[in-house]
């Protein structure tokens, strides 16, 4: 038995890829909806990589607010008799909190306006819920000393998932009550001849986590970015495909101008932003540092 923990408060980048997950939305039109649904004061500001509810918000505050609608009356009047205590996790914004619902109760919503907003109030409630217990059985098989495994987890207390509903996804795999020395009666024997497989294409939204784990653009530019490439023609499909355009600018770039294509020059710049905004680097030096690479670069790519 283990326990399985409640999920974190959604970050921007997180919110996109559960929307794209759940409902097939791209990361870019996740924004947009997003920023739709704060400017009509239902959410806070979506543009965050903070995984932290500060308790300033008022958890209470909003759980009664969200308890005046019907669909989420129940969840929160169950959350509001424990302790609120969110599950945050450790990735900070200085300037924004993770992604939440204000409580006010939206109308008129459009249907995908309407699914992203649910699920950013799932994921409020779900953060706040009891942890999920689930049981993991090991089976191990002695065939003639030849040893063959099976294995099977299923859920014994749904905990935070009752508030997650229907975004839960989960394989429930229930093995049979084994004893030790059980007999196993044998139907057949399939004798199957595999090759390892490549790694999977990336997609919209596990694209944009690549590029946030690597350090490449910000929370408010990576969806852009990625819509920028279709548009452009140099990548194409869900599970996303280089043209042979997108092939061919990058091996030019690579042999003519290479520092274009640099992710340290860009991870450099990224990094000394952000210190810009938390006060750590002047501005003035980083735009000099700025002036003497893009007058290189130009340099190269006449």
């Amino acid at each position: 038995e283990f326990n399985q923990m409640q999920p974190f408060p959604f970050d921007l980048t997180t919110l996109q890829m559960e929307a794209y997950r759940c409902f097939n939305i791209s990361p870019k039109e996740t924004l947009e909806i997003a920023q739709e649904l704060y400017t009509s004061g239902l959410i806070s500001y979506p543009r965050t990589s903070s995984q932290q509810l500060p308790s300033s918000i008022g958890y209470a505050r909003i759980m009664n607010e969200l308890a005046k609608q019907k669909q989420y009356h129940e969840l929160s009047k169950v959350l509001l008799k424990s302790k609120l205590v969110p599950n945050n996790g450790k990735k900070t914004d200085p300037a924004h909190p993770a992604v939440f619902p204000t409580g006010i109760a939206p109308k008129g919503l459009k249907e995908r306006e309407a699914k992203i907003y649910d699920l950013i109030v799932k994921r409020f409630l779900a953060t706040f819920a009891e942890h999920a217990v689930r049981e993991t059985v090991i089976v191990y098989i002695n065939c003639h000393e030849e040893i063959f495994i099976a294995k099977g987890t299923r859920t014994i207390e749904k905990g935070w998932h009752l508030f997650y509903a229907p975004y839960v996804q989960l394989e429930e795999i229930e093995m049979p009550n084994f004893k030790q020395n059980d007999k196993v009666k044998v139907k057949k024997i399939e004798l199957l001849s595999k090759e390892t497989q490549a790694p999977k294409r990336y997609t919209p939204a596990s694209i944009i986590k690549e590029l946030e784990k690597r350090n490449l653009g910000t929370k408010a530019t990576r969806s852009e970015i990625i819509d920028t490439l279709f548009q452009r023609g140099y990548v194409e499909g869900k599970a996303i495909e280089a043209t042979g355009l997108g092939i061919s600018t990058i091996e030019t770039l690579e042999k003519y101008s290479p520092k274009i294509i640099d992710e340290e020059l860009t991870r450099y710049f990224e990094i000394e932003m952000e210190n810009i905004i938390e006060g750590k680097q002047k501005k003035e030096k980083i735009l000099e540092d700025a002036k003497e690479a893009i007058t290189k670069i130009i340099v190269d790519f006449k």
